[in-house]
């Protein structure tokens, strides 16, 4: 038996669909009565419907219609890890105090698409539509993209070279950051990295050239840059070093950090790898979040980490925190580990838990049911013997360890 009945609000809903995916600069409300033969207010109350959902974006109270990021997140493009991402991005509080809007790109064939979007706080923002698409080479997303292709990849990618070059994309390499100006705007974009290393999405904000002092860049880049970093964190990176470690000249001023240089390197978000000593003598490195509270150096050890037996057996360890883009400093530590009691940690395992969260993944990661879980994970607390810290990656070799 055949059920041939059809719903009538359904087929509404899929025809505003449908009209403005065919409608790649959006459509307003008349436009669309204009393509839809059905009554004003169920046109209005479908399109409040599928905002709330977030089918449907509206760049304001009268303007154009277009599709939203739940749309994308049911097809294809988003299946392999991109969904994670746009939730991630989405729900990310630190990216409230940007007054810019902030947006999500990712590299398809020869085009940067934008994925999603959030508006800032500020008055006047350049914002941009979800699914719009432009050349790879035209815009900073598109550079930071390229900048993590190979260079097979990035000969089918990039093509054409007019606003784009090799030169370039070292130098976004090196930096972590890549910039556009027009007459008009400042584009800045920073990688988000799944393993940490190769850019799977790029996080962009874009200024009004009016906006772009040298001091507001350097703060717009620094948010980007720490933001992309977060985000890569929150998607699985166990480490954050774009495109690993730059590659060509030698890169300066090469000298030593002093110690409040030190102190101050050592707050960044970024993460630490530990080495220390397996029992047949082998070294044993991995990747882990820590705290530094100015005397002791704090981890965390999951139920099942294989490396607590090295680290039990040996108790000497290393530890190195590199920056993943220029000036590229890097900490170096050697010390003694001890595994301690709940007493004896600052707030307990449970607030050292929640710090380490909120360091790497910012502000609402402690309403994360997983990351705060907290039986049978274990605290170990790092004495350092020698720390020593310096900047650049120059010929000459300034390390004392």
């Amino acid at each position: 038996m055949t059920y041939s009945k059809q719903v009538p609000a359904a087929e509404r809903t899929l025809n505003i669909l449908e009209a403005l995916a065919k409608a790649p600069d959006g459509l307003t409300a008349s436009e669309l009565l204009t393509h839809l033969d059905f009554p004003r207010s169920a046109l209005f109350a479908l399109l409040n419907t599928l905002k709330a959902r977030d089918y449907v974006t509206q760049q304001d109270d009268r303007g154009k219609y277009a599709l939203g990021q739940a749309v994308r997140s049911l097809s294809s493009g988003t299946s392999d890890g991109m969904a994670a991402l746009i939730d991630a991005f989405q729900t990310d509080l630190e990216l409230d105090d940007m007054t810019e809007s902030v947006v999500l790109s990712r590299l398809e064939a020869a085009d940067a698409v934008v994925i999603s979007q959030r508006k800032g706080t500020g008055r006047v923002q350049v914002v941009f539509r979800v699914g719009e698409r432009r050349l790879a080479t035209a815009g900073s997303d598109g550079h930071v993209l390229l900048a993590g292709l190979s260079p097979k990849d990035l000969a089918e990618s990039a093509k054409n070279w007019e606003n784009v070059s090799h030169e370039t994309l070292n130098q976004i390499r090196v930096n972590g950051i890549a910039r556009v100006d027009t007459p008009n705007t400042v584009e800045i974009a920073s990688p988000i990295c799944a393993d940490g290393i190769r850019p799977v999405a790029a996080l962009m904000v874009c200024l009004p050239q009016f906006e772009s002092c040298p001091a507001n860049l350097v703060h717009v880049q620094n948010h980007l840059q720490q933001s992309a970093a977060r985000l890569s964190f929150r998607i699985g990176a166990p480490v954050y070093q774009p495109y690993g470690w730059a590659q060509g000249e030698s890169i300066g001023p090469n000298r030593m950090l002093d110690e409040t240089e030190l102190t101050q390197f050592l707050q960044k978000p970024w993460g630490a790898k530990l080495a220390c000593v397996r029992r047949d003598g082998t070294p044993h490195v991995l990747p882990l979040w820590y705290e530094w509270d100015g005397t002791f150096v704090w981890l965390t050890a999951s139920p099942g980490a294989q490396w607590k037996s090295y680290v039990r057996d040996s108790r000497r360890v290393s530890l190195t925190v590199d920056e993943p883009w220029s000036p590229l400093r890097r900490a170096f530590i050697v010390g003694t580990a001890e595994f301690v009691g709940n007493t004896e940690i600052p707030g307990g395992i449970n607030a050292l838990r929640r710090r380490l969260a909120l360091r790497y993944l910012g502000r609402g990661a402690e309403s994360q049911v997983k990351l705060m879980e907290s039986e049978n994970w274990e605290a170990v607390r790092i004495r350092p013997l020698r720390m020593s810290g310096r900047q650049g990656l120059g010929s000459g070799d300034v390390s004392n360890d």
